[in-house]
């Protein structure tokens, strides 16, 4: 999510609550149950929406972390292989000094090791990136579940709002049944 975005939800997160707050307000003043009920349904919407985009937040800052930690790994490994490389060199120099047997004997050992080591950094590095690749995905499933377990809250809260809507509409009509009976004569 860009910057902006975060901003507009921010803003759009406050507002709500301050419409939230001014209808549970207005409903207590004027006994608007429903009213009340409703301004109370805005602030938790509010309040889940600012948690769901902290976790958002966070969720891209530990993304952006194992990018990181992956683009390093590779560094490393491409210093291990240079390493590796330079090792190598050096070795195969000073066996052309010697003679024919030990030279065949010692390029070869160099070439072993080399080879040993790039695969060895080769495998490091990817390791590291699958770990990293992991850490992201379990990052990101946890993002998923709170997303979900928030939208989940929410359906609860307003199901519940509903509910006591038509609880305080029955009451309503038991009422004015009850008024009505008392007016007759």
């Amino acid at each position: 999510m860009s910057e902006h975005n975060k901003a507009d939800e921010a803003r759009k997160g406050l507002i709500d609550s301050v419409k939230g707050k001014a209808k549970e307000f207005f409903g207590a003043v004027t006994r608007n149950d429903s009213l009340t009920a409703e301004g109370q349904l805005e602030q938790t919407q509010a309040h889940q929406r600012k948690e769901a985009n902290s976790a958002e937040a966070v969720a891209e800052a530990q993304a952006e972390e194992a990018r990181a930690q992956a683009a390093e790994a590779k560094v490393q490994g491409a210093q291990q292989r240079i390493a590796a490389n330079a090792q190598a060199v050096n070795a195969e120099e000073s066996i052309e000094a010697q003679q024919a047997a030990q030279k065949r004997t010692a390029e070869q050992a160099a070439q072993q090791s080399a080879a040993t080591e790039r695969t060895r950094a080769e495998l490091n590095a990817q390791r590291d990136m699958q770990r990293a690749e992991a850490e992201e995905r379990e990052e990101a499933r946890d993002a998923t579940a709170d997303v979900v377990e928030a939208a989940a809250e929410h359906q609860s809260s307003v199901q519940v709002a509903a509910n006591e809507k038509l609880e305080a509409e029955r009451l309503r009509r038991h009422a004015d049944d009850v008024t009505d009976e008392a007016d007759l004569p």
